[in-house]
């Protein structure tokens, strides 16, 4: 699974554009969480990428176009919203039928024999594209590729409200004072912006959303976190928390990235 997703999603040595650009490298490593849950943690370098002092310096130019674009890419690589609106929007969406005062939405719906949880089944292929270049409104194959989009987003939607929202818990990501060990809810932005000093914040519209890859949650059916790293110091942190976990095999992989977040959010 883990040579697939580097093949096959992120393009490695296949000489084919990956989900998130070309990849030159990458450093990928399978980890024993707190709870004996394996799952993979993962640094991609983009081929060509600039550095975080090339980057800032040409955001900041008021003649260039290269922040329109920059945000166009981040905001396509990953996102923390919905395809179809609010959490409840998205929750109606899944209903078959109106649930009676009181029941569980997933009870209700795993009740009806034509819906299975998108966690428990493998992901539907597109059909293939259509090749014409005058096809129209009644044209088989664009009606088949249209039809999929829509389950896409229907099932993305879902896996994010089952996988990807946070819930506190007071014997879990709670301390004593209240505070979520998680760092739960995120800070909401409307749009992406950026502050004076150059620093991009992406548009995140759910607050108890880590952002997300919507293909990636499609292909992987579980909770999954896809992060950009847009600072210098962002980088350093990584690249010393990466050697040391190479030659401390003691320190954890969800230790380290926990830390490494605690950079960022300094």
């Amino acid at each position: 699974m883990v040579q697939a997703f580097l093949t096959d999603v992120l393009g490695w040595e296949s000489g084919e554009r990956g989900l998130l650009g070309h990849t030159n490298a990458y450093y990928a490593t399978v980890e024993q969480q707190g709870r004996l849950t394996l799952h993979l943690h993962s640094l991609i370098w983009i081929a060509n990428s600039l550095s975080p002092q090339e980057i800032r310096d040409r955001i900041m130019n008021p003649k260039s176009r290269f922040r329109t674009s920059l945000i166009r890419y981040l905001e396509d690589a990953h996102r923390a919203e919905y395809f179809h609106g609010t959490r409840d929007a998205v929750i109606a969406k899944r209903m078959v039928q109106p649930l009676p005062e009181g029941a569980d939405s997933d009870d209700e719906l795993e009740k009806n024999s034509t819906y299975k949880p998108p966690t428990q089944t493998f992901p539907e292929a597109p059909s293939r594209s259509c090749l014409s270049g005058s096809c129209d409104d009644d044209c088989t194959e664009c009606a088949k590729q249209r039809d999929w989009w829509c389950k896409f987003e229907l099932e993305v939607d879902d896996l994010l409200l089952r996988s990807n929202v946070h819930t506190h818990y007071l014997s879990g990501c709670l301390t004593k004072t209240g505070v979520c060990r998680a760092r739960f809810p995120r800070e909401v932005f409307e749009s992406s912006e950026m502050d004076k000093d150059g620093h991009l914040n992406i548009r995140h519209i759910e607050p108890m959303m880590n952002t997300v890859n919507p293909i990636l949650t499609f292909l992987n059916r579980c909770n999954t976190d896809v992060t950009s790293l847009l600072s210098g110091t962002a980088v350093k942190a990584v690249v010393s928390y990466v050697s040391d976990y190479v030659s401390k095999l003691s320190l954890k992989s969800y230790q380290m990235f926990a830390s490494v977040y605690d950079v960022f959010q300094k």
